[in-house]
């Protein structure tokens, strides 16, 4: 049997509760909305690639109550591509004490790296800070960072340096040889007061134009992908204490109803709609679909049925905006971005 023939036998609730149980001390398992979006995704990826096995460790059964022990993982799944493991042969433990969804909850975990979706996993792995478009914040993050390190470099290196800031930036950090950051590294060991202060500040400030990177490209990219006017978010974006942003993607694959998913997945997955709105002063929600499947009127008229008693409960002033991503093809990808007035440093993604 393979991964994908294993995950087709079983339902989500039933793989679900037997992660639960296996993996109890596993604090991943209290957010079910990527695991469940993961799932479908695997039951519906087709097999390219090698192939291969998936064995189980399975450990000794007096441990398994232990606080930070598993009895089970699922070995040759993590790190690899979906469309590879999902036609790997599952090699069941020599003595099983285990069911089926056990062994497919133990493989769940393991091929989602605890609960990612793909979106997630690249958003978490190709972090927005190095991506090779960034506006004017992230140049200076770049010029900082750099400037902080001047005085610790030999001369050579401070020359490569200062023509890095001329080239055409690929990202926002700067190169060294690993001779050259070890050396960098005892240098800096014994920094007088003054000069402890200085990399503080700067360290602050650097911090502080990272989240505005953040906050400008959150902006640019809704009102290139909404045509929103700018005037109209601006200054909520840059006046928040405190911004979230998530996702939840449907992966109906034209075999069920889009919209009903999504609200499926709001309500009953955790983090719920409510929980994701918790705290929050202002929520923007915006619906992505592919220009060839927008959404209907009636579609509109369901999602926004769904979503509004959780702002109406919890008094939130809600802004849902409709956008255009290609890539989601005949899906549907709703980014809910909640904004906070408390101050904070942070901006979380």
């Amino acid at each position: 049997m393979t991964v994908k023939e294993l995950f087709n036998s079983l339902s989500f609730d039933e793989i679900v509760k037997a992660l639960q149980n296996t993996h109890r001390n596993e604090g991943s398992i209290k957010c079910l909305a990527g695991y469940k979006e993961a799932f479908d995704i695997i039951r519906n990826t087709n097999f390219e690639g090698h192939g291969g096995e998936v064995t189980f460790d399975v450990m000794p059964r007096e441990e398994w109550y232990e606080l930070h022990s598993l009895p089970l993982l699922a070995l040759n799944v993590e790190g690899d591509f979906w469309h590879n493991t999902v036609g790997k042969d599952v090699i069941k433990p020599e003595y099983n004490p285990f069911t089926d969804a056990e062994l497919a909850g133990a493989i769940l975990w393991g091929m989602t790296f605890y609960g990612f979706t793909p979106r997630r996993t690249k958003e978490l792995f190709n972090n927005k800070i190095d991506r090779k478009s960034f506006t004017k914040y992230g140049l200076l993050v770049k010029k900082l960072q750099i400037k902080s390190i001047l005085p610790y470099v030999s001369a050579e290196t401070r020359k490569e340096l200062k023509r890095q800031l001329k080239d055409e930036p690929d990202r926002m950090t700067y190169y060294l040889s690993s001779d050259e950051w070890r050396n960098l590294g005892r240098r800096r060991l014994h920094l007088n007061r003054s000069k402890r202060k200085r990399q503080y500040r700067i360290d602050k400030r650097i911090n502080q134009l990272k989240k505005l990177e953040k906050r400008q490209h959150l902006l640019d990219t809704l009102v290139k992908r909404t045509n929103v006017p700018v005037k109209n978010i601006e200054s909520t974006i840059f006046n928040a204490g405190e911004i979230y942003e998530t996702w939840r993607e449907t992966h109906v694959y034209g075999k069920s109803d889009r919209v009903d998913y999504l609200i499926d997945l709001l309500a009953n997955f955790s983090p719920t709609l409510e929980d994701i709105c918790k705290g929050a002063t202002e929520v923007i929600v915006v619906a992505y679909t592919s220009d060839k499947y927008s959404l209907t009127v009636d579609e509109d008229n369901r999602l926004y049925d769904a979503l509004n008693p959780t702002f109406t409960v919890k008094d939130i002033r809600p802004t849902l905006i409709k956008g255009v991503d290609n890539d989601v093809k005949d899906e549907i990808a709703l980014q809910i971005i909640t904004i906070s007035t408390n101050k904070t440093d942070n901006y979380s993604s």
